[in-house]
């Protein structure tokens, strides 16, 4: 009877090699973050592989299971160390979509890189590690069976192990009820999850999965935009949509900020061709999801998916706009899962063909040098374009806010010793620095609108600035970053640093002279509630665009405007909640 009982442990004491081998190779990067539940998932993993090699008593299998542990640990490893990358969705395509051919020149080309050859010798040093201990793997379970009593302690704490990765393995349920790549984004956020080298292969194929069916539906809706009369009105026109990255509103005088972080814009307001907004508000903090729903036609305070409506860019297109995209952020990381499910809605190959009709092909380190590309290109008077619709998809204040803006004095204008109206006890020098670099990334961000603003100021031109979230730079509490997906403990600080956006229009004076009645909507407009999903209706109405995706109730500067209910991150209702007055700037 004992002996049957104790048949569950075969695996771990007959195959022990193999477990640490898996343990070692496959899920170190997992245990080492978050160790305890992460632990248990590992090992159960472990053991099952080890309970499979034991009961088919088959050396073939064996083989097969060392086989697949080595192969996904110098994958991981090898893209890690030579790539800074991780096994990833965007890794998967690129293997998918590389030829023979260029496969075997990547592959002759990886010996010159550095650190190959410390992949290749850390890799024999543990394949004879292996070797060694699967050599002596009878002679250990011998010697460990002379001690009984430490036999029936790592019993019960293998029992609790497994337990323990039995029920951490609902994190896999959790995964396989995603229905969107965003949803597979949140669960990666939860450190209780998995991250070893297979979940992270498994993972990456099931968000390509659900990736391909989304843009299936998504390209479809782009490709069936038809055409619509338009009035000769606006024959000349360019119509500018800068999608800031990490913006805090409150992080310029715009906004009450106490230093001025902002003088170009600052100017503008004062001369009447800035108008900026006090209640417009981001449905999540995060940019895939934010991009999506703004991009697209969609209200998701109708209830409207995303993927139901067409990229307002196939509207403008199809309508005889020029439209080009400048994406700083096009080419980030590829094992950044942000990348993947991003580019893989801006850049599938259908959309890019029914929405674009140049994409820019270089990322740079400045947001700056991203605009003087684009002027080089398109010098005014050789562009021969009326129409354009151009959106600019910076970098802006995205986190490593020291990276954001050059070295140049002019946009080093604040210290640690700016901050001295800030009086909390627990504020350190070193984040009053980090405010300070912050602060310095929002000054050089206005110097990039400047430019993108001087493109075409002396045509009829109007520019809607707004950023895709906001951020947490120690404004209220000890964080940096965006950490609280769900709220937290204090959702109305939350909301106001991470999901209340700045949110303007600039015109030109040409605009303002050929559209007063509109420049007029705009200064009454400015206190109106809205949120980002809606832009596009302001865009349709600044252009003058007739299209039946325009929706006068989810114009903000219509007399039918009827602001669609806010709800933040699928859950909150916004206004049912909080008032603005909740959300407003106390700076003193």
């Amino acid at each position: 009877m004992l002996k049957s009982a104790i048949k569950w442990t075969r695996p771990i004491s007959k195959q022990w090699p193999l477990m640490l081998a898996y343990i070692v190779l496959v899920g170190w990067e997992s245990v080492t973050k978050n160790p305890i539940p992460r632990w248990m998932l590992i090992f159960l993993h472990a053991y099952v592989v080890a309970a499979i090699v034991e009961w088919s008593h088959s050396r073939v299998v064996k083989a097969l299971a060392y086989g697949v542990i080595y192969i996904l640990f110098v994958t991981e490893m090898g893209l890690n160390w030579l790539f800074g990358m991780h096994i990833s969705p965007s890794v998967l395509v690129l293997l998918a979509e590389t030829t023979g051919r260029e496969s075997a020149e990547f592959l002759e080309s990886l010996a010159d890189k550095p650190g190959f050859w410390s992949v290749v010798s850390c890799t024999l040093v543990l394949a004879a590690l292996n070797i060694l201990a699967e050599r002596i793997r009878e002679t250990g379970c011998r010697w460990v069976a002379r001690w009984p009593k430490a036999v029936r302690v790592w019993r019960v704490v293998a029992a609790v192990l497994l337990l323990g990765g039995i029920v951490g393995s609902t994190g896999y349920v959790e995964l396989f009820s995603c229905k969107e790549p965003n949803d597979i984004d949140e669960w990666r956020s939860y450190m209780r999850h998995p991250d070893d080298a297979l979940t992270k292969l498994v993972v990456a194929g099931f968000d390509i999965h659900l990736a391909r069916n989304e843009m299936e539906q998504a390209s479809l809706q782009a490709e069936q935009v038809t055409a619509t009369p338009q009035d000769s009105g606006n024959d000349s026109i360019n119509v500018i949509l800068v999608i800031g990255e990490s913006y805090i509103r409150e992080h310029t005088p715009l906004y009450g900020y106490p230093l001025q972080t902002t003088p170009f814009l600052s100017e503008e307001q004062r001369q009447g061709r800035l108008f900026v907004f006090t209640d417009a508000v981001s449905p999540y903090n995060q940019t895939t999801k934010v991009l999506r729903n703004l991009l697209c036609c969609n209200s998701m305070g109708d209830d409207e998916a995303w993927n139901d409506t067409p990229p307002f860019m196939a509207v403008f297109k199809k309508n005889g706009y020029w439209v080009s995209m400048e994406d700083n952020q096009k080419t980030m990381s590829l094992g950044d899962v942000f990348a993947f499910s991003l580019n893989a809605f801006l850049y599938h190959p259908r959309m890019m063909s029914a929405c674009y009709d140049e994409v820019n092909d270089s990322t740079f380190e400045y947001d700056g040098q991203l605009i003087e590309n684009y002027r080089r290109r398109h010098p005014q008077s050789a562009d021969g374009q009326s129409r354009r619709l151009l959106l600019f998809h910076l970098m802006g204040q995205h986190v490593g806010f020291r990276h954001r803006y050059p070295s140049e004095q002019r946009f080093r204008q604040f210290n640690s010793d700016s901050t001295a109206f800030r009086h909390e006890a627990w504020l350190t020098k070193e984040m009053r620095e980090e405010i300070a670099h912050y602060d310095n990334a929002t000054l050089y961000n206005d110097y990039v609108l400047q430019q993108i603003a001087r493109l075409y100021d002396n045509e009829n031109t109007v520019m809607v600035l707004l950023s895709d979230h906001g951020e947490e730079v120690y404004d209220y509490r000890d964080s940096y970053g965006r950490d609280d997906w769900e709220l937290g403990d204090s959702p109305s600080e939350v909301l106001r640093w991470q999901y209340c956006v700045p949110f303007m229009v600039w015109c030109s004076d040409r605009f303002c002279e050929r559209h007063p009645e509109l420049t007029e909507r705009l200064r009454k407009a400015t206190d109106r509630p809205m949120m980002l999903d809606n832009t596009c209706q302001l865009l349709f109405r600044l252009a003058g665009l007739k299209t039946p995706y325009y929706h006068s109730k989810r114009d903000v500067l219509s007399d039918d405007y009827q602001c669609p209910r806010r709800i933040i991150n699928d859950e909150y209702d916004l206004d049912a909640h909080y008032t603005k007055s909740h959300l407003s700037p106390d700076f003193p």
